[in-house]
């Protein structure tokens, strides 16, 4: 399966097309097998996939001052740590980790990361921090099961985009995990649409506030030499702060 499946699997990225069940449909007609075969036969390896990948991401993001919550940024991190969680209970390889196997997991990214990053800083609660979200999620799950549930009922069995990322961002409920419990598959497009939610969210409208349009534009000095710490310029204008009650302190060099 693999073997037929590798020279096509470019054509489903998200972002590249516009029905992706539809691209997996096509994708099995070319190499002649169903498509819930195809799926089911990689589905396996891409858990391991995604939770390397997850973890690893994890492991950055955390190790740069984020942390899981509800929201933004924090939100992501929480989504893609209880998938991996999920996808490990799934297939039994939490039981044969264990928190401390898990842990390992990160250890090995660091390793792995080294010869780009350099040793990695001692994060002496990382480990405190994934052991809070996992027992976090095993307490979200049994309660915020009932509420899908009831969600599900009212509306006759089929979920929105929107119902799914209300309960994967308002209830903290894995996207795996809604699966299962309503008995459908996961939008091939939901972590997409997620992602481009937040960034129209995120980007506040552009105000401008001056115009320097006469202006030529400003030498970048610092591409051509990084570590240069004094130049020559010449004063080309200076502008009315309106920020400031109009104070005039915006000195536009070349």
């Amino acid at each position: 399966m693999w073997n037929k499946f590798g020279p096509y699997s470019c054509t489903l990225n998200i972002d590249e097309v516009e029905d992706i069940e539809k691209t997996w449909a096509e994708l099995a007609v070319k190499i002649n097998e169903p498509v819930d075969k195809v799926k089911q036969g990689i589905q396996l390896v891409k858990d391991m996939f995604i939770v390397l990948d997850h973890t690893r991401t994890i492991l950055i993001t955390i190790s740069d001052g984020s942390l899981p919550s509800n929201v933004g940024g924090g939100g992501n991190v929480r989504n893609i740590l209880r998938r991996v969680l999920f996808i490990l209970k799934k297939n039994g390889w939490w039981e044969k980790l264990g928190l401390e196997g898990f842990l390992e997991i990160f250890e090995a990214h660091k390793t792995d990361l080294m010869g780009i990053y350099g040793k990695f800083k001692e994060y002496k609660s990382f480990g405190e921090i994934i052991k809070v979200e996992y027992e976090r999620w095993l307490h979200t799950d049994d309660v915020q099961a009932l509420n899908l549930e009831k969600l599900i009922k009212k509306k006759g069995g089929k979920l929105s985009m929107d119902d799914w990322i209300m309960c994967m961002q308002s209830w903290g409920i894995a996207a795996d995990k809604i699966s299962e419990i309503c008995k459908a598959p996961i939008p091939g497009n939901l972590y997409y649409e997620i992602a481009t939610r937040q960034e129209r969210v995120g980007k506040a409208a552009e105000t401008i506030l001056y115009s320097t349009i006469h202006l030529p534009e400003t030498v970048n000095l610092y591409y051509a030499d990084s570590h240069a710490l004094s130049f020559s310029a010449e004063c080309l204008t200076v502008f009315n702060n309106v920020l400031m009650k109009n104070r005039r302190n915006l000195v536009i060099l070349n």
